[in-house]
């Protein structure tokens, strides 16, 4: 029973939902009338009468030449890597598994302790026939998510792909990025007709919750077949842009359909700079024509994209022993996201949420911070941000509770309906709360110093598109955080459908930068694509769509990077669209994808393909 108590004495959690404040902690706060009950705990009581007598002190800094020297302590993992044997033979298995059964939903519940019970209408049973319809895209799509591919780990898809060209007499063509085109004939009677290009990226984003331990770079993923929808187990499903292998491989094997000869170009590392498709040589490419896969709205014609660079800045900070009380704070419950699709949502940060948290705790005591770690993808929004910090000299819990609280329901307002599940968490991180102990500390000036860099960082949209409605024309995603034993490093994407918007806003950075001291630089810049105001190649998607499903398609930009800009550049005259099923919350462990939706893309683009072959 007293273990019981310590752990309620020494946490306060709080969470958000519906405009709601609760603390299982101290004590419980409602947003609404601001009402505070407060235990009658002895702990409660003797802090209050502390709090009172307590007068502020002015926080004064030893000097640096006083306090003792930082002890790093940093130490390398070390991870035992398995046998090229025994990966080979566990992907070999994992693969024939894939193609002939789905995971059950009554497996994924068990699996998370405490989780909510999977639909009804999942997939419960194994077999050939629970693969989705088109069977024969789909059977593809389920292989190749057998097989790790993460971005910077797509070398066994890879191998897999030109192992599947070399069964089906498959023309291949390899380079050292592990980028492919794999070439087909044209049909009988197309044999001669003008080629034409499909493209999809063969690398996904690996996000997980907290709750599942795979690793994701070496283990595949869990399939979930939730009625009309296709997810994964708490990990991102790979859609983006699993679909576009899965239907360029059915248009690669399947001897009914009408189609020219085909060139399909599966590039490697799209999600990281889009690397591959820079990487790739085209010089010997026939086709004018090109069907990009990799758009995430079912009758969208995306005609243009945003150019993108990634801004990396490093800001150095000295540590020292400190004695004090250490907490940690956690962020987490966001929605996250796609940082070109989501950005324009009004989505929050975690990062730049547990920045304002702490700036506003400065105000009210000394602290040091010991670590900041949030997000792990520049294109993707993150979803959970922690920091661990300690308290020095003089403060007040009270106040600290109170500033937490008053942040906590200021949150809850801003963001009620683009992220009504926030959560914040502080937890006094030594025993009973009560102890002071040592620890290696970033010095106060740097403390203030990365929170104030973080604050003064640009986020969000900066400008959206006076031509397109909702589509951000510039902005800035603040994707990772994360402190190391010598300071911090940042790593940011910005987007803009111009390139001189987009060097506006690196040199906006670069002047921050310059004014906290920063080290910054850019990486993996890649240019827009810009729309054509005529393409004939459009118009014949238009009217393929309008024919096969009555319905007029829809001209659309994106504020996400595609690799078209990049290929076009490659190759003169070369005109792309780009299409795809519908997606939902792609980059998240919420991502899904629609399976009606992949059946009527699925016509659509058998259809489109044979309306090139008879142009």
């Amino acid at each position: 029973m007293s273990g019981f108590m310590d752990f309620w004495r020494n946490r306060s959690r709080l969470f958000f939902k519906n405009g709601e404040t609760e603390s299982d902690g101290e004590t419980k706060m409602k947003a609404e009338g601001m009402k505070t009950e407060e235990f009658k705990t002895e702990d409660i009581i003797a802090e209050k009468a502390a709090a009172e007598e307590a007068a502020e002190e002015t926080a004064i800094e030893k000097p640096a030449a006083e306090e003792t020297a930082a002890k790093e302590t940093a130490a390398e993992e070390a991870a035992a890597e398995e046998t090229a044997a025994k990966e080979t033979a566990a992907k070999e298995t994992a693969i024939e598994k894939a193609a002939t059964e789905v995971k059950t939903a009554e497996n994924s519940s068990a699996q998370q302790a405490g989780a909510e019970k999977e639909p009804e209408n999942a997939a419960s049973a194994s077999g050939q026939d629970q693969i989705p319809d088109p069977e024969e895209v789909f059977k593809h799509f389920y292989a190749i998510s057998a097989i790790p591919h993460g971005s910077f780990f797509t070398k066994e898809l890879s191998d897999y792909l030109e192992n599947f060209a070399s069964e089906n007499g498959l023309a291949c063509m390899r380079d050292e990025a592990g980028n492919l085109i794999i070439s087909r004939p044209g049909s009988k009677g197309y044999e001669n007709a003008e080629p034409l290009a499909l493209q999809g990226h063969i690398d996904m984003v690996l996000e997980k919750e907290a709750s599942n331990s795979i690793n994701m770079e070496k283990e595949p993923i869990t399939l979930i077949k939730d009625g009309d929808w296709l997810r994964a187990d708490r990990t991102t499903l790979g859609g983006d842009d699993g679909i576009a292998v899965a239907m360029m491989m059915a248009l690669l094997t399947d001897k009914t359909i009408e189609c020219p000869p085909l060139e399909c170009i599966f590039t490697v590392d799209e999600e990281v700079g889009l690397r591959g498709a820079y990487a790739l040589d085209l010089s010997g490419l026939k086709s004018r024509r090109m069907i990009n896969l990799d758009s995430e709205e079912e009758g969208v014609i995306t005609s243009a994209c945003a150019g993108g660079v990634q801004m990396i800045c490093t800001l150095p900070g000295i540590r020292r022993e400190k004695k004090g009380k250490p907490m940690e704070i956690t962020i987490s419950g966001l929605l996250g996201g796609h940082s070109g699709e989501m950005i324009g949502k009004g989505r929050a940060n975690a990062d730049r949420l547990l920045a304002r948290l702490l700036y506003r705790l400065d105000k009210e005591a000394k602290y040091y911070l010991i670590s900041f770690n949030g997000g792990k993808k520049d294109n993707a929004i993150p979803r959970e941000a922690k920091a661990e910090i300690l308290f020095a000299g003089n403060y007040s819990k009270k106040n600290i509770r109170e500033t937490v609280r008053n942040f906590a329901n200021d949150i809850a307002k801003e963001y009620s309906v683009t992220d009504p599940d926030i959560e914040i968490t502080t937890r006094w991180m030594d025993k009973d709360g009560e102890k002071e102990d040592k620890y290696i500390v970033f010095r106060r000036k740097d403390t203030r110093r990365m929170v104030r860099f973080l604050m003064a960082l640009p986020n969000g949209v900066i400008r959206f598109s006076p031509l397109f409605k909702d589509i951000p024309r510039t902005s800035l995603n603040l994707g990772i955080v994360k402190t190391m034993a010598d300071g911090m490093y940042t790593d940011s994407l910005l987007r803009s459908s111009l390139d001189s918007q987009k060097q506006m806003l690196v040199n906006r950075i670069l002047c921050i930068a310059e004014e906290f001291g920063i080290d910054a630089k850019t990486d993996g810049s890649y240019p827009a694509w810009e729309l054509v105001e005529k393409s004939q190649f459009r118009e014949m998607a238009a009217e393929v769509y309008r024919r096969v499903t009555g319905k007029e398609a829809k001209v659309q930009v994106t504020h996400g990077g595609l690799e078209c800009g990049i290929l076009a550049a490659k190759v003169p005259g070369l005109e792309c669209i780009s299409i795809g099923p519908d997606m939902e919350e792609i980059h998240t462990p919420a991502e899904r994808l629609s399976i009606p939706s992949c059946q009527r893309t699925w016509e659509y683009v058998k259809e489109l393909v044979a309306a090139c072959a008879k142009a």
